[in-house]
């Protein structure tokens, strides 16, 4: 029997995109059943009204407000580490700030390969490529213009951006608008063009550091280094040049924004949300996508109610570098402009300019990339154990067009006044439709399960040390290359919360909340052994489980390979693990 629709009600006149009205009481959480205890505890004392005092010992957790030097942060992070039994807090565990080269070239490129947000990085197009080679143009010397002039002619099919200009789009500003909250924050819509070397070296070259309509009108730096420096050799160069640490810093704050807003909540929170909504309210519970998919949703509706009412608005929104309305704007934009197709893992990755298989992965060039290399086998054997359960039930595709309740669901998540995703499935429409439904049903796991995983489980080791990954700036940007060649290691500091501890706790708390390890019987992997063995799961998903565990298993081998493949192997790339990846939006 179909879930009654009264239990399941869309609400679509918030600042939220379309979700449930209420949880229903079958599928609710607390809180506490949730988010681990103390973490909870120790973000709810700083988010209540009137809030409570903040502990001397929580205290010692930001840096002291007369801060001179990022050294002492460095040092006061390495100071929380403790013996086994001491209490855990945010800094207990390792994060990127126990690296002496927290601050390079290298590890600022890496994290667009294996950090918190490897989803967006892209091949470089003729807009931006001509607007660099003109800005090289204004270099003042004459040997490093020529240099950059060279280097972007010669590798110009290896050149890759990140590329946030679409920013103020997003937020509904003018292209000369400041973005900032009002109350002394500010954020960034930059540009950061980076050279993938045959060797699988990630370099970055230039960065504009907040894009107003043209380069002619921005701030552009070029990378006084325009090869990587040696593994063995220090990196005294790079940490005193704080014009370019400053122009680095803009980037990582544009995508942190970008990151938590769209990658994180957007892209698979609230989407999978809608999938959840609309399949409750079309799809009898005995329906073999229903059967698929109702195991990677749990946790997910309570989840993100308590992200609507309390994480969003008053975590992301009080330290965000935009106001509110700018900032239900671009979750707005994030939303409508999701593309379901189009974020096919093969077919992304052959979007941005990457290969799509594995063997193409396998060259060299790509090593480092390993999101890339985990993420391609991981949807083939999604999409494996999903072809072969819908495969047998419908045994072609008019069996596929003619099932209503199938075709009610995909209504659901196309309809403006429901789910209004006009780029889900229409069965109505496809050549295909059988195919197009496995590719859906893999998206929607791949979503709920490893997409979520990579990009959430990372937070608390690259964005708990907050020069690495600030949220937003305090100071406004230099709008001049002159006035931001002039910066020092003060102007950065001074672009840090240190004067505002409450936002620099609150900050780095949020990704030490949402960190927590999924515990074993919550993993993609004990779902796929349960299933195997569950005799009241369908008998198509029971077989075919049993070879989608087999898969996992082997992926365990081979996404060790790729993180020992890694030039980088101070931080291996382990959230992947089938063992390890959550079945659903946990937390």
């Amino acid at each position: 029997m179909a879930n009654p629709n009264n239990e399941y009600q869309w609400a679509t006149d918030s600042a939220f995109p379309p979700h449930a009205a209420t949880v229903p009481k079958a599928v609710n959480k607390s809180d506490l059943q949730i988010f681990n205890l103390v973490a909870f505890l120790q973000t709810g004392g700083m988010l209540v009204e009137p809030p409570r005092p903040i502990s001397a010992q929580y205290l010692s957790l930001a840096p002291n407000a007369s801060t001179t030097s990022l050294d002492q942060v460095v040092a006061n992070n390495q100071l929380q580490r403790g013996p086994p039994g001491v209490s855990h807090n945010m800094l207990f565990p390792f994060n990127i700030g126990d690296r002496d080269d927290w601050y390079s070239d290298a590890v600022f490129a890496q994290q667009h390969f294996t950090g918190t947000n490897p989803t967006t990085i892209k091949c470089i197009g003729d807009d931006l490529k001509a607007e660099f080679e003109e800005a090289a143009l204004k270099i003042d010397n004459e040997e490093h213009k020529e240099n950059v002039r060279n280097h972007l002619t010669t590798h110009a099919a290896s050149l890759y951006v990140q590329d946030y200009r679409y920013f103020r789009v997003a937020m509904g500003l003018s292209a000369d608008q400041q973005i900032a909250s009002g109350d002394g924050r500010y954020g960034a819509a930059p540009v950061a063009l980076f050279h993938l070397r045959d060797d699988g070296k990630l370099h970055p070259l230039a960065i504009v550091i907040d894009y107003k309509g043209t380069m002619a009108n921005s701030v552009v730096i070029f990378n006084n280094r325009l090869e990587p420096a040696p593994d063995d050799q220090p990196h005294n160069l790079e940490k005193e040049d704080w014009p370019w640490r400053y122009a680095k810093t803009c980037v990582q704050s544009a995508d942190w924004l970008r990151h938590e807003v769209t990658i994180h909540l957007v892209n698979t929170h609230l989407v999978e949300e809608a999938v959840i909504v609309a399949a409750n309210r079309t799809l009898p519970t005995s329906h073999i996508v229903y059967q698929l998919l109702e195991k990677h949703w749990e946790t997910t509706l309570s989840l993100n109610r308590q992200a609507r009412q309390s994480l969003v608005p008053n975590v992301i929104a009080k330290i965000a570098g935009a106001p509110w309305n700018e900032l239900v704007s671009f979750m707005g934009h994030a939303y409508t402009t999701f593309n379901w197709k189009g974020l096919h893992i093969p077919k992304d990755l052959e979007s941005r300019g990457f290969p799509s298989t594995t063997d193409g992965l396998d060259n060299p060039k790509f090593h480092n990339y390993a999101y890339a290399r985990n993420m391609v086998p991981m949807w083939q054997a999604i999409r494996a154990f999903v072809s072969e359960v819908l495969k047998a039930h419908y045994a072609d595709n008019a069996a596929v067009q003619n099932d209503q309740c199938l075709q009610n669901f995909c209504d659901e998540m196309l309809t403006p006044q429901s789910g209004n995703m006009p780029s889900f499935l229409n069965i109505s429409d496809s050549q295909s439709p059988l195919d197009d439904l496995i590719d859906t049903v893999t998206m929607c796991i791949h979503i709920a399960s490893p997409q979520h995983t990579a990009v959430n489980y990372l937070q608390q080791y690259y964005q708990v040390f907050v020069p690495n990954k600030p949220w937003s700036l305090y100071q406004p940007l230099p709008t001049t290359l002159g006035e931001l060649r002039e910066y020092t290691e003060q102007h950065l500091i001074d672009a840090l919360p240190f004067k505002n501890t409450k936002d620099w706790l609150i900050g780095a708390q949020l990704p030490y909340l949402l960190s927590f390890e999924v515990i074993g019987e919550s993993s993609l992997l004990s779902y796929a052994i349960h299933q195997s063995s569950d005799p009241k799961a369908d008998p198509a998903i029971r077989t075919a489980a049993q070879q989608f565990e087999q898969q996992l298993r082997t992926l365990q081998g081979v996404f060790t390979q790729h993180s020992n493949a890694l030039d980088d192997q101070r931080t291996p790339y382990t959230v992947m693990d089938p063992a390890v990846t959550a079945v659903s939006i946990l937390i």
